[in-house]
Order: structure tokens, then sequence, then C-alpha cells
């Protein structure tokens, strides 16, 4: 009898040791998977991140908003980094002038992502007008797109780029701004295939087209402009009206209406009263290159 109590008592033991190393290993297993889900749950809130809310090129209205100067995740750079110059030849003038081509690292948000680099070197650009006395502050900005083609702008030397993305249906959208006053910025807008897009913006900044946006359905809210001329039939140069005391702005409007397609860009610049000429200065180059540039 004390045999087989004995024997009870360490079949028991026996149990109780097997129970605690099942429950353990289970423990183990679950841990390790709980981690495994944890990993693929980041991984997959990751690519919901890039693909799901992907700034399709965002709107003029993002930037009359403004930035939050207070908010770091607001302002965070994009890179741009010299990598050549932008040539210019005037006929008035003799010789070669040139500018610092910085090229901008942008977001692209399909499945090509170009180099940041062009493919070649860009060409001259003829007759852009820039003040001898002036050209030691400016630099072009270039967003590469393709192997032929891309995006050219004029901007302060010391400007950064705060964002330049490029969307799935190839709209684009990049803003500057000076780091020394994140008030004093600006906002490029290409819709790319975006038709409903180019609609409402046409409408909204070219009231004169104003009834052909509404008879398709995507008529937008037409600013208060402090003043705006037509510099063409595709192009609207405008100041909006603001409260500010301080500051204006200037922007310049390009559409192009086809029988089946329509295309919008817009350049809007923010700065105080007395840097008018600054903007004035980006506006005219922008006039000259308002959509992608051929290279």
């Amino acid at each position: 009898m004390k045999r087989i109590g004995f024997w009870k008592q360490g079949r028991q033991k026996s149990r109780r040791y097997v129970l605690a190393v099942v429950a353990i290993v289970a423990l183990l297993f679950a841990t390790s998977l709980s981690a495994k889900m944890s990993a693929d749950q980041q991984h997959e809130a990751g690519q919901q991140n890039q693909t799901e809310a992907p700034p399709r090129a965002g709107k003029p209205s993002d930037s009359e908003q403004g930035l939050n100067v207070d908010d770091p995740e607001s302002v965070s750079k994009q890179s741009a980094v010299q990598c050549g110059v932008l040539k210019l030849e005037q006929s008035s003038q003799e010789g070669i002038r040139q500018l610092p081509l910085y090229c901008i690292s942008g977001k692209f948000y399909s499945e090509y992502i170009p180099s940041n680099l062009p493919h070649k070197e860009l060409p001259v650009l003829q007759d852009t007008f820039l003040p001898e006395s002036d050209i030691t502050r400016w630099g072009a900005y270039f967003l590469n797109e393709s192997s032929n083609y891309g995006y050219l702008m004029l901007a302060p030397r010391h400007w950064e780029v705060t964002q330049a993305d490029t969307g799935m249906d190839g709209s684009v959208k990049i803003e500057m701004q000076d780091p020394a006053n994140q008030g004093i910025h600006m906002t490029y807008l290409d819709v790319g295939a975006c038709m409903g897009c180019a609609i409402g913006e046409i409408g909204r900044l070219f009231p004169e087209k104003k009834q052909w946006t509404e008879e398709r359905g995507f008529a937008g809210d037409t600013p208060v402009f402090k003043s705006r001329t037509l510099l063409n039939e595709h192009m609207a140069l405008y100041k909006l009206q603001k409260d500010s005391e301080t500051y204006e702005t200037y922007g310049a409007a390009y559409q192009d209406i086809e029988q089946d397609n329509a295309s919008f860009t817009m350049l809007e610049i923010e700065v105080p009263k007395e840097q008018e000429q600054v903007a004035q200065t980006m506006i005219d180059f922008y006039t000259r290159y308002p959509t992608i540039f051929a290279y």
C-alpha cells in the first residue's frame, strides 16, 4: 500500500511536471506568434501609409492654410542637392550665364521611380531674363520624372524643398520655403491625368470658364482676387485678397482644354509685400515653363 501510495504520489508529481512543461511551451509559442503578428501589423500599417493615402499631389488650398510651424513633421525637408548648372543665354547679351541646378529627390506613389538626376544635360534656356546684379540669388530646381522630362522652377538658392510628391495619376505637388521665415513659401501644382481635378481648378481660377465647368459638374469656389489679368488664352496672373497686411499671395495658373481632355497647373507664392519682385521673377519663369520640361 505504501508502495502504491508512493507511486501515485510520484505519478501526480510527474503529471504536474508535464503540465508545467506544456504550459511553458504554449506560453513561448504564444509569445512568438504575438511578436510575429505585431511585426506583420507594423509592416501592413507602413504599407497603408504609403499606398492608401498617397498625396495625389494636393490642392492649392493646402498651401493657403499655411504650415504649422509648431509641428516639426509639417516642415520636414525633401532632399535637394546641387547636381550641375542650368545655362541661360540672351540675345541681348554676350556669353552664357549659369545658375546652380538643384535636383530634388521626390516621393513617387507608383511602381516607376526615376532617378533624381536628369539623364543628360538640360538644354540652354534662351532669353530667360534675370538681372545681372540679381542672378547670384537664384537657383534652378528640377524634379526628374522620366528619361526625358521633369519639372523645372526658379527659386532663391537658400530656399528648401519641403514637399515633392508625384501621385499615381501623374499629379505633382512641389512646395518650397524660406528656412529663415516659413511664412515665405511657394506651391506648384500639376493635376496630371485627374480630369475632374483639372475641371474644378479651371473653374476656380478661370471665372470665364465657369459655365464650362458647371456643365461638367466640377465647378470650384472662385477665390477673392485683389487683381487678375489674362496673359493669354491659357494663362492667368493674379493676386489674392488677404486679411494679412504684411503678406501677399501672387499666383499664375495655366489651363489647356481639348475636346476630351483638360490640363491644369498653377504656382502660388506668399511673400512680404516688400519682396514682390521675388515672386514676380519666379512667376515670370513659370509662365515660360508651366508644364513638364522636356530635355
